[in-house]
């Protein structure tokens, strides 16, 4: 995908997204692998709503959204409009393009989501609460100890907070698949540089390498609600320890 060298605008925005949906669809179709399961009512909500080209300060911070971009409820999508100069000041080839097409995409996942009740998020805060409650009290001591903060206050909303960070390393992990389908340059470079909370997306990666892409979709799906961000790298540590234990003489 081609980007001239200028500021997004809303009617940018409109296409990339436009793009993202037909890209998801597309790919969710060849790899046989729900993608997108609620595509269909997505792709109507979204183009029913808005596209804006924002700046970086109004997207940071939204429930929805990675740090150039964001999704709105109900069927809104902001991307920010310096998404064409993401690679200064390196000045890297292709590296804007493939970064601002994979956000579009991630927030399209997002909606997506959302439209079909954000069900892996009220799953997984309900795993949490249920089988680590022990480990939530324990870390909400450590932020009280630490000062605290006006957004956790509760084993509730950390429970919340957790499963919020969970589901947007699964919507990378699918952002990801729907970019490597397409064969988008640069993706691995943007992919490495990722983290989200010191819970890097390629955790995925790895556990998809080890044990195939529909057993970490089996996680998202049939096993939603009995795992979370400590059991994914829980398994992450456990295909580390084996990998080094192979070349151990």
């Amino acid at each position: 995908m081609y980007l001239e060298r200028r500021q997004l605008t809303h009617e940018d925005v409109r296409r990339l997204v436009v793009g993202a949906v037909d890209l998801i669809d597309e790919a969710q179709n060849r790899l046989h692998l729900p993608l997108g399961p609620n595509m269909v009512e997505t792709r109507d909500r979204l183009l029913e709503g808005e596209c804006y080209a924002d700046s970086l300060i109004n997207i940071r911070g939204r429930q929805y959204g990675m740090d150039f971009g964001c999704f709105d409820p109900p069927n809104t999508i902001l991307l920010d409009k310096n998404l064409p100069f993401s690679d200064r000041p390196l000045d890297i080839p292709d590296l804007a393009s493939t970064l601002t097409l994979y956000t579009a995409v991630h927030e399209v996942l997002h909606a997506d989501d959302w439209v079909g009740g954000d069900r892996l998020h009220r799953a997984t805060r309900g795993h949490m609460l249920k089988e680590h409650r022990e480990k939530l009290e324990k870390a909400l001591e450590f932020i009280r100890g630490e000062g605290g903060t006006d957004v956790i206050g509760t084993v509730a909303e950390l429970a919340n907070l957790n499963a919020a960070h969970y589901v947007d390393m699964v919507t990378h992990f699918r952002s990801y698949l729907v970019l490597r389908y397409a064969e988008a340059p640069k993706l691995d470079m943007i992919w490495d540089k990722l983290a989200i909370n010191f819970f890097p997306p390629n955790l995925l990666t790895m556990i998809e390498a080890e044990k195939g892409v529909n057993y970490v979709f089996d996680l998202f799906r049939a096993k939603a609600g009995r795992y979370c961000l400590i059991d994914a790298f829980e398994e992450y540590e456990s295909i580390g320890k084996r990998s080094a234990s192979t070349y151990t003489v």
